[in-house]
């Protein structure tokens, strides 16, 4: 955010630190408390949908702590550095993690969650190599691999998730809290803001729609897991 019209938006930075905060509160609140207060306590979700979920906020907090150390006060004179190592902080944290969320909402069978660590940790050794020789095309190789990864990142859940559809029809009468449909006009959310922000770095109405798009992702998550029901397993 740093060297971005939001730095000297007063509002702006009002926002940053809300959505900061909120997610904070939010992993707090799925840590510590074990029952539902949307639903109330007579229906139990996943325990570990809610660590993971908790994790991932977490992950959201820490980002918008480096990206406001970095630059401002550490790193104030390498532009190149701070870049490289901020964005690389985010690649290896929050979005794995966002997916890991994700896959664990399908409970028709625990899904492998290794591959998705391994597709985003070359990052890291670009990130090492790309310091090391002081290239500056960091950012722009970052992106397209990501979007290589976030495309069949989409293709496999959409997948996963019609398949999970067919699982609960057939061994379910009643769907009520089970379906997780909605987690797909999340990810397309997440992917248009992304393409926002991404194409047009630094406007400041794609600075707040990044802050407005933390706040819908949390306020979603919070919700799916107080309102998902643990199912039994198969």
């Amino acid at each position: 955010m740093y060297e971005y019209q939001g730095l000297s938006d007063a509002f702006f930075l009002m926002l940053y630190g809300a959505a900061a905060w909120f997610a904070l509160v939010a992993a707090v609140y799925l840590l510590w408390r074990r029952g539902n207060a949307v639903v109330g306590d007579e229906m139990s979700s996943s325990r570990a949908l809610r660590w993971w979920t908790a994790a991932f906020l977490l992950s959201v907090f820490a980002s918008h702590v480096w990206w406001a150390v970095l630059g401002p006060v550490w790193l104030t004179d390498d532009r190149l550095v701070r870049n490289i190592v901020a964005i690389t902080l985010d690649r290896l944290t929050f979005v794995p993690l966002m997916m890991c969320v994700l896959l664990r909402m399908l409970q028709d069978r625990r899904r492998p969650l290794w591959p998705v660590w391994a597709a985003v940790a070359p990052v890291a050794v670009l990130a090492v190599v790309c310091i090391a020789l002081r290239s500056d095309v960091f950012e722009v190789a970052v992106e397209w691999y990501m979007a290589v990864v976030a495309l069949v990142f989409v293709v496999c859940y959409v997948r996963a998730v019609r398949q999970y559809g067919r699982w609960l029809l057939d061994n379910y009468a009643n769907l009520e809290r089970k379906e997780v449909w909605q987690s797909l006009l999340l990810l397309a959310f997440i992917l248009f803001v992304h393409m926002a922000y991404s194409t047009n770095g630094g406007a400041l109405l794609t600075e707040y729609l990044a802050q407005v798009n933390t706040l819908v992702i949390i306020t979603f998550l919070v919700w799916r897991v107080e309102t998902l029901e643990e199912l039994e397993e198969f």
